[in-house]
């Protein structure tokens, strides 16, 4: 198993996430909305594209859109990874100063809140990166259509649009998700173990 970071390392590196909002509309404006009918006119030679190609193209499109709307609502796992992460720096403090009252309201908050709890923040973070895995794929999928049908210049104009950075940072952060929420759940367990081993009397 990986050494965990400590906490002020996990808040730190949190705090450093890409905003994913951000790196989306970024990857949609370079990438996605070119291809649409009222694209500006820069973009003219998408639409010559013959039918058949276009067509396939377009039904990659739309397979990829619902994938889109699901990362574009992943945006507050940013936040919620800061909550938790926040939250255990006070477990951890609470642990210390034996407050078992505090102590138990914040882990059945991380445990149970239908909203909030590491569990639905875990499966989030999965679902964020199973939806980036299939926007991936289409989007190899078209750019090879577009190497086939468009001239060298048209392919090398539409590659050097910074599109493949800003997925590259949504790859990239749902990477490190996964390695925050694996130090999450492994700081949560050891406060709790040590919490049990003390038995703190109630204050």
């Amino acid at each position: 198993m990986k050494e965990s970071m400590d906490l002020r390392e996990l808040k730190k590196e949190v705090q450093k996430l890409p905003d994913i909002y951000d790196n989306l509309e970024q990857f949609q404006q370079h990438w996605f909305k070119p291809f649409k009918k009222d694209a500006i006119s820069k973009f003219n030679f998408l639409k010559n594209i013959d039918p058949i190609t276009r067509r396939d193209i377009n039904q990659k499109l739309a397979e990829i859109q619902p994938h889109i709307d699901q990362i574009k609502s992943s945006g507050q796992i940013n936040e919620k990874l800061r909550r938790h992460a926040n939250q255990l720096i006070e477990l951890k403090l609470t642990s210390i100063n034996g407050d078992r009252k505090r102590s138990k309201m914040l882990s059945n908050s991380m445990l149970k809140d239908e909203v909030l709890s590491l569990g639905k923040t875990i499966n989030e973070v999965k679902s964020f990166e199973e939806n980036l895995m299939k926007l991936s794929e289409n989007y190899e999928d078209i750019n090879e259509l577009l190497h086939k049908n468009l001239s060298l210049e048209e392919t090398v104009f539409f590659m050097d649009l910074p599109h493949k950075l800003y997925l590259y940072n949504l790859i990239n952060t749902a990477k490190e998700h996964k390695k925050i929420v694996r130090d999450l759940g492994q700081h949560f367990v050891a406060i709790n173990k040590e919490m049990s081993l003390k038995k703190v009397p109630h204050k």
